[in-house]
């Protein structure tokens, strides 16, 4: 049966309708189908039954059905604790629960109405199960389910993470509909194959609805996602947002996912007005965004949200929206934050807002660069889908782990591993990044018209451990050593026969392993101290001996041997600042007769929307590298080149 989709004629209602329940609940409906929120007729149905007004008697009748929320419960702080969710919302979440008579569903975090709603959508052959962890609420509910007919309702009084196994349906829940602000989805094993899942899943604290399917044991989702906010969750699944404040400056960041990192160090970034990098990414005044907050929570480590005190901060940077805290990168003693320049009225009058990322501290400059870039891929070859698929599955199942894969980014929860997959649909690219660079009465803006001040091209070349090391700590890795590579490695420079050799760049270890498996006495060195604790953790029995050290700047005394029969140094030379001057070091350690590998990739060799096609050296710096050898081998591999140098 196909329900009409022509256009409803409506009257004004007259003084009896504005305080008649039955009127204004058939209203309330009318504007959610024109709004597009209710889709079937067994939706609709249900909203038109069950009386919302009956589970929040302390309101007005009008404000009962008032598309809003109903707050039902508080905190002694104030703070919401349980309430009848908005009605909106709640069509939306039906609707992606593709529930049918008959069915089996529990719905985490109570108050009644919405579980009178599913169970108008089951009927009288399936099952309700509503959960929450506050006896007050579920009282309410109780009552309140009784007083409407709704008392085949099952009530539970239980922390929902640790379900009582007899309240689980042989085979599982056909469908689980969570209504409370969740870090995580414990509730993945207790979904029955072919099953649905829908609940406001938090990801760095930004909060979408998501209906899933259950297959092979995963969650799986390929549907549009909704921004949301619900009351959040209590018990053994409240999550820790891991807050820290930078000392006396009114900033606050927020590690939510992944692993937090210091922030005592970027006191000093914020002395000092920011650098900005212009995108040329533009976003309509009602146009939503957070697809792009997505990307970047995933794609970019050390990725946290950003608060101000208005009272304590130093003016140097505007407060972010109080309940929209910003998108921000940290690295090192520098930091990075997503922020937006009103460019024009638009043709709504609404506005045409740009991103421009702002950067702070020493390397301010790079790290908006790293953010910009990003920004302009996912404007190149994500923008245009139109969803992320996302897949849930349980901690201990096998699979890609690869948080690096270009479009893949991965979230690991206590209790389940939730893999973000972008889909390349090819959209308009932007123009090329501008720097701004900070004028003495600059200060951080979020609208308003851009300043231009003299810019430049922006150069991306982050050579120090301050920039590196948060990267390695938040799991960064480099691309493994294949079987090919090892074989050119063994190919030009033999076996070790117990000789000294010097991995320089050594990151998490492999190439440093392979010279060990030759026969050389490996030394493995880096300037990042969480990419040697890497390297160290992932040894196996004997190994190289790795060592934290500064091969550009530091004594090279310090090494364990003089000289080297060979010298490393894979994926690092791109992003030395004095190519030459690292160059002249190299052949102080590198032995007589000695051979000096490198592995880099090549400027071009990436396809136009790689975003990792910057990361080739150029033919001038290629040209550096190879000049004043006796001896030039190359060897190529897909976008690498492989060099192999002789005094």
């Amino acid at each position: 049966m196909t329900r009409s989709k022509g256009p409803r004629v409506t009257t004004p209602p007259t003084t009896a309708q504005e305080h008649d329940p039955s009127a204004l609940r058939h209203r309330l409906v009318d504007q959610l189908l024109a709004a597009g929120h209710v889709r079937t007729a067994t939706v609709e149905a249900a909203l038109r039954r069950v009386p919302r007004h009956a589970f929040a008697p302390e309101v007005p009748v009008q404000t009962a059905y008032a598309n809003g929320i109903i707050p039902t419960r508080h905190t002694p702080d104030g703070r919401i604790s349980s309430s009848v969710s908005a009605p909106w919302l709640q069509a939306v979440m039906l609707e992606s629960a593709r529930l049918r008579s008959g069915h089996h569903v529990l719905e985490v975090g109570s108050g009644g109405y919405n579980a009178a709603l599913i169970a108008e959508l089951v009927g009288r052959t399936g099952q309700v199960t509503t959960v929450d962890i506050d006896p007050d609420v579920t009282d309410r509910a109780t009552r309140f389910l009784s007083a409407t007919g709704y008392d085949r309702v099952r009530v539970l009084t239980a922390d929902a993470e640790h379900l009582p196994p007899e309240a689980i349906p042989e085979g599982g829940f056909d469908a689980v509909i969570v209504t409370v602000d969740t870090w995580d989805l414990p509730w993945i094993t207790m979904v029955a194959e072919g099953g649905r899942l829908v609940a406001p899943l938090r990801l760095h604290q930004y909060v979408w609805s998501i209906g899933f399917t259950k297959r092979d044991g995963a969650l799986v989702s390929e549907e549009p996602l909704t921004v949301c906010g619900f009351v959040p969750i209590q018990g053994t699944g409240a999550w820790d947002p891991n807050l820290r404040a930078v000392p006396g400056r009114g900033i606050r960041l927020a590690f939510e996912d992944g692993i937090p990192l210091p922030v005592d160090q970027l006191a000093p970034a914020f002395d000092k007005a920011p650098f900005s990098v212009r995108t040329h990414v533009t976003v309509g005044g009602e146009e939503p965004f957070d697809p792009l907050t997505l990307y970047l929570a995933g794609a970019l480590p050390g990725f946290c949200r950003l608060s101000v005190d208005p009272d304590g901060h130093t003016g140097l940077m505007s407060p972010p929206p109080p309940h929209w805290p910003g998108a921000a990168i940290v690295r090192g003693t520098s930091l990075a934050r997503l922020a937006h320049e009103r460019i024009g009225d638009g043709e709504s009058g609404k506005g045409v807002y740009e991103f421009v990322i702002h950067g702070y501290g020493p390397g301010g400059h790079l790290v908006a660069t790293e953010m910009a870039e990003h920004v302009q891929h996912w404007q190149r070859n994500h923008r245009a889908a139109p969803c992320p698929h996302i897949t849930v599955q349980p901690k201990d199942a096998t699979g890609p782990t690869s948080t690096y894969t270009d479009g893949l980014h991965v979230f690991h929860k206590k209790h389940t591993r939730i893999k973000i997959d972008w889909p390349v649909v090819p959209g308009k690219a932007a123009a090329s990044l501008v720097l701004h660079r900070p004028s003495a009465n600059t200060q951080d803006q979020d609208s308003g018209s851009p300043a231009h001040p003299h810019s430049s091209r922006m150069a991306t070349s982050p050579a120090t451990a301050d920039y590196w090391e948060p990267l390695w700590a938040g799991g960064r890795r480099y691309r493994e050593v294949t079987s090919n590579e090892a074989t050119l490695l063994a190919d030009h420079v033999g076996p070790g026969r117990g000789r000294p050799a010097l991995d320089v760049g050594t990151g998490e270890g492999s190439l440093a392993r392979h010279l060990h498996r030759l026969g050389y006495r490996t030394t493995g060195i880096d300037f990042a101290p969480s990419a040697i604790a890497a390297a160290r953790t992932t040894q196996q029995g004997d190994g190289p001996a790795w060592h934290v050290m500064d091969f550009v700047s530091d004594d090279l005394s310090a090494l364990p041997d003089a000289t080297y029969a060979v010298v490393t140094c894979r994926l690092v030379y791109r992003w030395m600042d004095d190519k030459a001057a690292f160059l002249d070091r190299v052949r102080q350690v590198l032995a007589p007769g000695g051979t000096f590998w490198v592995v880099t990739e090549l400027a071009g060799r990436r396809k136009e929307n790689d975003p990792y096609r910057h990361l080739g050296i150029t033919p001038a710096e290629a040209e550096t590298l190879t000049a004043g050898w006796s001896v030039v081998r190359t060897a190529d591999l897909d976008v690498l080149r492989c060099y192999a140098l002789h005094p």
